[in-house]
């Protein structure tokens, strides 16, 4: 019976453990901005950072909107993940099907890539959501990952673009 008191140990100490443990943080960022006929929102939101193997993955969300009594022509949202890495590290948006890398360099560099997503049909909202990912993991800055999005509406009978940044 010695297996059994060993699991009646373990069970309350890995309790403790994923109750104390340190967990990666998720954030969210909301602005507004007043516009004819109501209000446009910049929403963005990142989950938590994931360790599939050699990279660094973080899901995020992004969405313009507008609530309001305008007709929408157009109703955009377009976004940049960035990130400190070094020594030709690589930064995927799924999105935009496409990487950006760092030069070939012990030095930290600032890599960015961007993205968008537009509705064209008189839809009050474009949101897309997706995921960034750093590989090889050694070479990512540890918290230096930005998502920045900017909320666009044109309004019918209106010659005026409005915009408004969100970011986390």
């Amino acid at each position: 019976m010695p297996h059994k008191k060993i699991h009646i140990l373990l069970v309350p100490f890995l309790a403790l453990v994923l109750i104390f443990a340190p967990m990666p943080a998720h954030a969210a960022d909301s602005s507004s901005l007043n516009v004819p006929g109501g209000k446009l929102y910049s929403n963005t939101w990142r989950g938590f950072w994931q360790w599939p193997g050699n990279a660094v993955k973080w899901d995020y969300q992004v969405s313009a909107k507008y609530v309001g009594t305008g007709k929408v022509e157009r109703i955009r949202t377009d976004w940049t993940c960035s990130a400190s890495m070094r020594s030709s590290a690589s930064l995927s948006v799924t999105a935009s099907r496409k990487s950006i890398s760092a030069s070939y360099s012990s030095s930290w560099q600032t890599v960015k890539q961007s993205a968008y997503w537009v509705n064209t049909k008189g839809q009050k909202e474009a949101s897309y959501r997706s995921n960034c990912v750093v590989t090889p993991r050694k070479d990512y800055r540890t918290n230096t990952i930005t998502i920045t999005n900017k909320a666009s509406v044109k309004l019918k009978g209106n010659a005026k673009t409005y915009y408004i940044y969100s970011a986390e």
